[in-house]
């Protein structure tokens, strides 16, 4: 190969040649115009000469113009890309051009000035990391602080995203999926900017806030909402719902606080039941009791051995008495109070919410008479109001009924509400019926059936008769009545953000607002990934190549979320070449005894759920996955980048494109080579670092970067 200085005084020395004898051709025709005569009958004569001189021109013109391509045109664009690496990504990158003559001197330059760069970022990260280790200090303390909280706590912004949680939380509310239950919810996980709305009921949750703005706008003390939940193993959760507000006291976000109460409320059940067993046996003892000492006062005559055995029946019932005495002291120890949140209110209050939200959600009317009347009942206004919902909208299935007139009245300790309609009489049978039906009504539920519902309140529900004037239905729901609360001594505060947050939270997602259906158009950065990565038995997937793993990591916010990783082994049911076997390392009996694909792939769609794919050279990962689509009924339906594509994009100047190249171009290490949670992580930090880039060139949305993306040669490739 030609030396690139001697390249150079070729050139020049060849330009000069062109030069001197083209001008002493046109100077030969402007000073000797005799001359053309002659030239041209020379060339008449000597056209194969003159054609091969003109070849030869021609020739020496295209090499000098690919060498100044070669040696400055490209270079420049090299030289500008990796100038932008040093400034947006890697500032420990160096320019490699050896022997250029044209930029030699300005590559030393840069170089020098990248290391001075360097030298600089090295000192703030140092000061960064110093201070970080103090805020890094505080984080532990309340990561320690928040694992070690019984309760499972989670803080949402506005729209119900998800900016923080502690295990308990994660634990009580992800779906388990080994195990049935009554509804199964495929998108129900716990994450760092996912939506707590597939876990929680949005309208329950909704009306929880809106009973917190209501207590806010009286000004309240407690400001506080509680309701019941399902969690993921179908337990039953308390849920406390605090409002977060900003340093203006504007509605910022909630926190959510769930307590597991599934074993006390079974308890409080199981007392109650034992409660009424002993109530029998006391009525039963006290009777004989009774008896005994009425026959003696009605018959004080009686002989001796009469009087012996009424004495003896007295003590054996005393006997009884006091054994039964002592179970429910001992029984006591257990017993406390029902953990359902019930809260003190009117049964104005009640009766309003049941009035509106009848004619919200069922199209119902229902007429309250003696309105002004109020007493004072213990319930879970949400849950109750949509358990007799659930009644009347049965009621109006049954005979087309949407008109009830309701009465509120107190006799003894319980709260009557009477319902009258007019249409047929209400059965104790379809009662039992309804007893074993789950709450839904008009896209709205509970995960508790009525009898459940109105066992947690205390309350009965039964047909009556309420009018003989009209034939008129009717039923009543009895509610145990209450004394009017104090307000409790320990309130639950509010949250309130500082105008500068506290240094130790970086709550970025406080700010975000509604995801919109538009996702194409939302920039990269307020996007979230899912990338991965998968190892096979081969590169066919048509041809039955099957995958050995996937390995998968979020990005929110522009972070890689190392807590929130997929990284499974797949049984392919199928040997698994040598030759594979020497790149990932993955043999048969690793893979021996591990689920299938139909396992771990709805797994996976369920991580995924609403985020973008990231891979590299994802045509190929793609195609794994829709050849299996058949068989697992899943399909990706999700947008995809593909930064193998990207690369191409931000570096159309390099010919190397690998996930090597890419990694050592944007400094980024390289660890677990050839495993799929390996080659996931290294694809995210480098995804990561390609969005600066990709603005640099104009490219912000999603939309933008899978458009450019197609227009690359790479995306030709076809698997």
């Amino acid at each position: 190969m030609i030396p690139a200085r001697m390249t150079h005084w070729v050139l020049v020395g060849l330009a000069g040649l062109v030069v001197i004898c083209g001008s002493a051709f046109f100077l030969s025709l402007r000073f000797f115009p005799e001359n053309t005569d002659r030239l041209m009958g020379w060339a008449a004569d000597n056209r194969g000469v003159v054609l091969t001189i003109a070849c030869m021109l021609v020739a020496l013109v295209v090499a000098a113009v690919d060498l100044v391509f070669r040696l400055a045109i490209v270079p420049l664009d090299r030289l500008i890309e990796e100038i932008s690496l040093i400034g947006n990504v890697n500032e420990q990158h160096r320019i490699k051009m050896k022997g250029n003559v044209f930029f030699g001197r300005l590559v030393k330059a840069i170089n020098g000035v990248a290391s001075r760069f360097e030298a600089v970022k090295q000192y703030d990260r140092e000061k960064i990391k110093s201070v970080r280790a103090v805020i890094e200090k505080e984080r532990n303390i309340l990561a320690a602080i928040m694992a070690e909280l019984p309760e499972g706590v989670l803080a949402c912004n506005t729209h119900g995203i998800i900016l923080l949680y502690n295990q308990q939380a994660k634990q009580m509310l992800t779906h388990v999926a080994e195990q049935e239950t009554r509804r199964p919810r495929p998108d129900a996980l716990v994450g760092l900017g996912r939506t707590i709305y597939p876990m929680i009921d949005r309208h329950q949750l909704q009306h929880a806030l809106d009973d917190v703005t209501e207590k806010r706008k009286r000004g309240n003390d407690d400001i506080t909402a509680h309701f019941v939940a399902r969690g993921g193993r179908n337990e039953l959760l308390r849920t406390e719902v605090v409002p977060v507000l900003d340093h203006e006291e504007a509605f910022a976000g909630f926190i959510l606080m769930f307590r597991d109460i599934t074993r006390h409320l079974r308890t409080a059940g199981q007392v109650a039941g034992t409660m009424t067993d002993l109530a029998r046996a006391v009525r039963t003892t006290s009777a004989s009791i009774r008896a005994s000492i009425e026959a003696i006062m009605e018959y004080p005559e009686m002989d001796r051995e009469q009087l012996d055995r009424f004495r003896e029946i007295i003590y054996n019932e005393s006997v009884i008495l006091g054994a039964i005495t002592d179970q429910i002291d001992n029984d006591n120890c257990a017993r406390r109070d029902t953990e359902w949140p019930l809260m003190p209110i009117r049964s104005n209050d009640l009766t309003a919410y049941l009035q509106r939200t009848a004619a919200e959600k069922l199209d119902l009317t229902i007429d309250v008479l003696d309105g002004q009347r109020t007493f004072d009942i213990r319930v879970d206004k949400y849950a109750l109001t949509l358990a007799l919902l659930f009644v009347m909208d049965q009621i109006r299935q049954t005979d087309g009924t949407d008109h009830f007139i309701c009465r509120v009245d107190q006799k003894a300790d319980f709260v009557h509400i009477d319902f009258s309609w007019t249409g047929q009489a209400l059965k104790v049978e379809t009662l039992h019926q309804w007893d074993r039906m789950w709450l839904q009504i008009a896209g709205a539920d509970l995960p508790f059936t009525l009898k459940q519902m109105l066992r947690y309140h205390g309350a009965e529900i039964c047909p009556v008769t309420l009018s003989t004037a009209t034939p008129s239905s009717g039923m009543r729901i009895f509610l145990p009545s209450c004394k009017p609360f104090a307000q409790p001594p320990q309130l639950r505060t509010v949250a309130i953000m500082p105008q500068s947050r506290p240094e130790f939270f970086d709550f970025d997602l406080f700010e975000r607002d509604e995801p919109h259906p538009e996702v194409a158009q939302r920039p990269l950065l307020e996007l979230q990934y899912t990338v991965f990565d998968t190892e096979t038995t081969g590169l066919d997937p048509g041809g039955g190549d099957e995958i050995l793993s996937i390995g998968a990591i979020r990005i929110v916010n522009g972070r890689l979320l190392h807590s929130e990783c997929f990284d499974h082994l797949i049984d392919p049911r199928r040997t698994i070449p040598s030759a594979s076997i020497r790149i990932h390392g993955i043999d048969s009996e690793m893979v021996a005894g591990h689920p299938d694909i139909n396992t771990v792939l709805p797994k996976f769609h369920r991580f995924a759920a609403n985020t973008i794919l990231v891979a590299h050279n994802a045509a190929f990962d793609m195609r794994l996955l829709q050849v299996k689509e058949k068989s697992t009924g899943i399909q990706f339906s999700h947008p995809v980048l593909d930064t193998l594509l990207l690369s191409a994009v931000v570096h159309p100047a390099q010919s190397d494109h690998t996930l090597e190249a890419i990694a050592d171009r944007m400094g980024v290490p390289i660890q677990g080579r050839h495993s799929a949670m390996g080659d996931a992580v290294v694809t995210g930090r480098i995804f990561v670092k390609m969005i600066p880039l990709l603005a640099e060139k104009g490219i912000t949305t999603l939309s933008e970067a899978i458009t450019a993306s197609r227009k690359t040669v790479y995306a030709r490739i076809t698997y």
